[in-house]
């Protein structure tokens, strides 16, 4: 073995640490969700295993454990590998004492965190990711390209329907769990009713003027 090339043990010895530390980020984060959402139900307790967990280094992709969730990766959207989950939730963490949430690992944490909360409390397949991703716009103010437009727009026009448009808003308030109350309530219409999930998400299109 050449100078500076792992070996495969060193990487899975890293690969623990790093799992461990982010994990006890995840926990945290999740319980934050879960008292945010307490008006929708029950989240339950975190479980890594539901989640895609591990570290890809030197080119080789460790999950942790070797259970856990496996999910589909876009390569158009490297950043939201779901296998960068851990090295989102570290570098997240480095940068809360500086800039809050206002990050862009916060971002594509929160929409891997909310989408299984989401799932927890019977939102699932693009519904489930569409709220979440609301949920993360919402919390950390960056963009996300996830979900249908309407719907992020939807979330975050009733969200701050009330108030000042702010990301610095806490999870306990009761505002909080108002808002998402009555968005999580029509999300979960949405999945009951198709059709009405298609018509009030369908996207505008320009009327073009008849040639004569």
């Amino acid at each position: 073995m050449s100078a500076g090339v792992k070996t495969l043990d060193e990487i899975v010895d890293g690969a623990d640490g790093a799992v461990g530390a982010a994990m006890e980020v995840a926990g945290r984060e999740w319980n934050r969700i879960a008292l945010s959402l307490e008006m929708c139900g029950k989240t339950g307790e975190f479980d890594p295993s539901l989640f895609m967990i591990g570290v890809i280094d030197e080119d080789v992709i460790i999950k942790k454990p070797l259970a856990c969730a496996t999910k589909s990766v876009d390569t158009n959207s490297p950043t939201y590998y779901p296998m960068y989950l851990v090295k989102n939730l570290l570098e997240m963490d480095a940068l809360m004492h500086a800039r809050g949430y206002h990050t862009q690992p916060a971002l594509y944490c929160y929409i891997e965190l909310a989408t299984g909360a989401a799932n927890s409390l019977g939102l699932s397949g693009t519904l489930a990711m569409g709220f979440a991703c609301g949920h993360a716009v919402a919390r950390t103010g960056w963009i996300a390209e996830k979900g249908l437009r309407r719907e992020r727009d939807f979330f975050l026009k009733t969200f701050f329907e009330n108030s000042k448009k702010s990301h610095d808003w806490g999870f306990g308030w009761h505002s909080t769990q108002t808002q998402l109350k009555k968005i999580f309530d029509v999300f979960a219409r949405w999945q009951r009713d198709g059709e009405a999930h298609k018509r009030e998400t369908a996207e505008e299109r320009p009327v073009k003027p008849l040639l004569v």
